[in-house]
């Protein structure tokens, strides 16, 4: 079976920042169907206000991007509830996943001027910052306050009534906070924007994908396979860092499907894909409820259900990045099984292509073998019965099993080295996290990281 992309695909991938926050936005929104489209709309908004308002085209790309992934700090999805909340009780608690989101982007150099533009985004005009700067020279950006305005703007639109019906009552609630809340200037630029009916036509455009992409302009990110392969560790971490459960899972699956692509004598290049396939699998696991990600004990049947949905998110996610077919493939299709039983798509053995058998075993291998608080990593012996019991049932590939039987040892080595040196990461962003006076207040937060 071929594992071979097409060497000069991966000589340089050439894709823009905009698809890889589109991307990370479609999957935030899964998360709580309540908010459908409100990171696309606050983008939208956001954008037309900053180029109405006279900024640089770098500015509002910036702008753009940072309001697409503007929530990506969120933890638990019943925050989102809180941030949706028009009202003007809401305390310290609103800024934690600013602050997170920041942190997590920090690491992630495709988008350098985001972070501060992400833990700004509630900050209102003219507002203090002591309670989020962590040096004493940092300043609430221009961009982060415009954010903020159009995030209001879309927080106050009422889902299901026409959007222009709302323009008046939308003006008169952002406006009476003009010099306190909001800048005058953004103001000025959204009045201008409010006259036109065309403006609140475009926010109610379900298809924002080519509604940004035509309006604005976007950078190109020219990238070699090393460089996909950095990224997609990053961005591994914005879901398995959201919980101490899964904070090395995909490192650990990356290192072990790399090791068995080793053994199967395949060439760097390939081994490399199956990496970022490993630290793409479970992406889909940002549109999971948190209650059901981070149970600690059995998964009743209602929850299996919805548990299994992560793969199928994988696939859609990763379609939206315009990634190569077969890594999207190797990633989505890690719960496949060759005789057609796996899920969510129940493929058969015709349908899985070596990658995808691959995929499947160092899933299965390492969520096994490494520690879970809800019991203890399984010995050699014991996932050997069960990978040679899967073989015999035709779930998995034998071939693929045997290269990981007759290696366990130095796989297992391998995964457990990846998985140390990734907690070592996680304890770091955890303790800078922990730092901050308003974190130390969230205790749904601090529940999931301890």
């Amino acid at each position: 079976m071929d594992l071979k992309l097409d060497a000069d695909s991966f000589d340089l991938y050439v894709t823009s920042s905009f698809d890889v926050a589109y991307a990370l936005s479609r999957a935030l929104d899964l998360v709580n169907p309540l908010i459908n489209n409100h990171h696309q709309r606050v983008a939208f908004i956001a954008g037309s206000i900053a180029a109405e308002a006279g900024m640089s085209r770098s500015e509002i790309e910036d702008i753009i991007l940072a309001s697409l992934i503007h929530d990506i700090g969120v933890v638990m999805e019943s925050e989102f509830l809180e941030l949706a909340d028009v009202s003007d009780k809401k305390g310290d608690s609103e800024y934690c996943h600013a602050i997170v989101g920041s942190h997590l982007l920090s690491s992630l150099d495709l988008f350098p001027n985001l972070p501060a533009l992400v833990k700004y985004h509630h900050s209102p005009y003219g507002g203090e910052i002591n309670h989020l700067a962590e040096t004493c020279d940092e300043v609430i950006p221009e961009g982060a306050m415009i954010i903020h305005l159009a995030d209001r703007i879309d927080v106050l639109l009422h889902r299901g009534e026409p959007a222009l019906d709302q323009r008046s009552r939308i003006s008169e609630n952002v406006n009476r906070f003009k010099g306190t809340k909001f800048s005058p200037e953004h103001l000025t630029a959204f009045n201008r924007l409010a006259e036109r009916e065309s403006f609140w036509f475009d926010i109610e455009e379900q298809e924002k994908y080519k509604l940004l992409k035509h309006t604005f302009r976007f950078s190109h990110i020219n990238m070699d396979i090393d460089k996909i392969l950095e990224t997609a560790k990053l961005l591994s971490r914005i879901i398995d860092f959201r919980c101490v459960f899964t904070a090395n899972h995909s490192a650990g699956v990356a290192a072990a499907a790399k090791l068995i692509t080793e053994k199967l004598g395949f060439p760097e290049k390939d081994c490399k894909s199956m990496m970022i396939a490993g630290y793409l699998h479970d992406i889909g696991k940002l549109g999971i409820p948190s209650a059901i990600l981070y149970k600690q004990g059995a998964l009743d049947e209602d929850e299996k259900l919805i548990l299994r949905k992560h793969p199928y998110y994988t696939f859609s996610i990763l379609n939206t990045f315009q990634i190569f077919d077969k890594i999207k493939n190797w990633a989505a299709f890690h719960h496949e099984y060759l005789d057609g039983s796996g899920y969510p798509f129940h493929l058969n053995g015709e349908r899985l292509d070596l990658g995808c058998r691959i995929m499947a075993i160092a899933d299965i291998v390492t969520a096994l073998t490494e520690e879970r608080p809800y019991r203890e990593s399984m010995p050699k012996e014991q996932v050997a019965g069960i990978v040679r019991e899967m073989v015999e049932s035709g779930k998995l590939d034998s071939h693929v099993a045997s290269a990981v039987l007759d290696n366990f040892e130095e796989i297992n080595d391998v995964r457990q080295a990846s998985q140390a040196e990734e907690m070592k990461t996680f304890e770091r962003f955890k303790d800078t996290i922990m730092r901050n006076s308003i974190c130390k207040k969230n205790m749904r937060f601090i529940t999931a990281l301890q």
